[in-house]
């Protein structure tokens, strides 16, 4: 029994040696992804079992989250994010006040008044005066030897079109030639578009009405302007088209430049500055002293600003680019539009090849009103005996303004014939030199001064217009388009005066 037991051990121990010397199959040591089998690693050792090790990774985090959200009895929380308040609504914008702007009602008003008298009185045949080459003296016209030219290049389709500076009457050029001369190949009028008699842009907004219809038209409106706008200097002249008026050919146009007084001009831009932004003290004595009214025109919003020594630098400049352009154009004096208008529009009229009605309008009424221009409303009559004063072309003026203005307006003086001298303003200007006020001036105007600059005397006022600006009162709730509202209200509030 003991040797049969010892043989059988034998065979078992020599079975163990056989099996731990065979080499398993390569293709058995392969692995097979997701079986669940053991793997062999290439370089040998043990085979990993895949699945155990799939469940505890795949397991690990949900376990590690679950034991992290277990909070113990003494933990302490943490601080919660404070709440945010919820917006509260915005107020409405406050509703515009139903009342009418009574400062500004009453410069309409005014105007309104002014534009009627105007209307009802004949025009005065009032001669050019001496100091502009006396009643004798034929327009100082420049460029007419370049009108058979233009005529001739341009046909029936060519059309006067006015420019100049601020304040030099290119409102007053437009309606003359609107009212007074017949173009061939012209746009018929649009009668059927109803326009307000006191509306005092009622021509404009027919102007343009009729510009609308040109294309389908097939005919020449009426330009209001030159296409690169009145106001702007030559060299925009096809770089820069005016609202309305884009795509017309400047080619086709023949400007019309109106020229003013230097001396008269000053004084006209101190009431209305425009776009020229210059140094020139207190209003009460403006514009001397000439020599320190350093001037920045922004003709545009989107071009950047142009700078000019003086004022009268900026009249000399402008002028001056239009004198030396090659291609057509007129330059008219403002004088000889004002005192001897049917001939000087005849001139303009003729030279862009078209014919004057057998009736002349001289246009009595003020050729420019409205808020845009600060209710100034100027008429025919009015105007000539203002600009026939030597003594308000010198006001407040010295004698080294006299002799500034003489020296930075060139030779222009000479051509359009604008004689002055120190001894003309001796003899009709003042005798003292002017002394601003500034209160003075302030109150005349219905303001006050106060910490916070001019402000309207009157407590209730919402603000006063002065020289086509708003002096809005602090006191008063500020409101978005406060001075056009009010502007629309007097508008409407006067309208019922007809």
């Amino acid at each position: 029994k003991n040797i049969a037991h010892a043989s059988a051990h034998g065979r078992n121990a020599r079975a163990a040696v056989r099996m731990r010397q065979v080499r398993p199959r390569r293709h058995a040591a392969a692995a097979r992804g997701g079986s669940g089998r053991a793997t062999r690693r290439k370089g040998g050792g043990a085979a990993v079992p895949m699945l155990p090790l799939l469940l505890l990774l795949g397991t690990s985090p949900v376990v590690y989250f679950m034991l992290r959200s277990e909070t113990p009895d003494d933990a302490v929380a943490p601080p919660s994010a404070p709440k945010r308040p919820h917006p509260r609504p915005r107020a409405p914008p406050p509703r515009p006040d139903p009342r009418p702007n009574k400062q500004i009602a009453d410069l309409a008003e005014r105007a309104r008044r002014e534009r009627e008298r105007a209307k009802a009185e004949p025009v005065a045949d009032v001669g050019l005066p001496p100091m502009y080459g006396g009643p004798a003296t034929k327009p100082k016209t420049l460029g007419l030897e370049r009108c058979a030219a233009f005529r001739s290049a341009q046909g029936p389709r060519g059309r006067p079109a006015v420019a100049g500076l601020f304040n030099t009457g290119t409102n007053f050029l437009m309606k003359l030639l609107r009212m007074n001369c017949d173009f061939p190949d012209a746009c018929p009028a649009q009668p059927h578009i109803r326009v307000d008699k006191d509306n005092p842009y009622a021509a404009e907004i027919r102007i343009m009405a009729e510009m609308q219809l040109a294309r389908r038209n097939h005919c020449s409106p009426f330009l209001l302007q030159v296409p690169w706008g009145k106001h702007n200097p030559v060299d925009w002249r096809g770089q820069h088209a005016a609202q309305g008026l884009e795509g017309v050919d400047v080619d086709g146009v023949l400007p019309v430049v109106v020229v003013k007084d230097p001396f008269t001009w000053m004084r006209s831009m101190c009431r209305m500055e425009y776009a020229a932004k210059f140094r020139h003290g207190q209003a009460q004595c403006c514009p001397h002293p000439v020599m320190k009214t350093r001037t920045v025109v922004r003709f545009r919003r989107e071009r950047p600003p142009r700078n000019y020594t003086s004022i009268v630098d900026l009249w000399r400049e402008w002028n001056q680019a239009y004198v030396d352009v090659e291609f057509p154009r007129l330059m008219v004096r403002y004088e000889d539009l004002l005192f001897n208008s049917q001939e000087t529009t005849k001139e303009v009229c003729e030279c862009a090849g078209g014919t004057m009605k057998a009736t002349f309008d001289p246009i009595a009424e003020g050729a420019k009103g409205g808020a845009g221009h600060g209710y100034h409303e100027t008429g025919h009559n009015v105007a000539a005996l203002k600009f026939s004063n030597e003594s308000l072309r010198y006001a407040h003026l010295t004698d080294a303004d006299v002799a500034y203005v003489l020296d930075h307006a060139g030779p222009l003086q000479k051509t359009f014939h604008y004689p002055a001298s120190i001894s003309r303003r001796r003899l009709f200007g003042e005798k003292r030199i002017c002394q601003p006020d500034r209160e003075k001036w302030l109150n005349s105007v219905g303001l006050k001064t106060s910490r916070d600059g001019p402000v309207p005397i009157d407590d209730e006022s919402d603000g006063v217009v002065v020289n086509g600006f708003f002096f809005r009162n602090p006191k008063k709730p500020r409101r978005p388009g406060q001075i056009f509202q009010a502007i629309q209200k007097a508008n409407r509030a006067h309208r019922g005066h007809r």
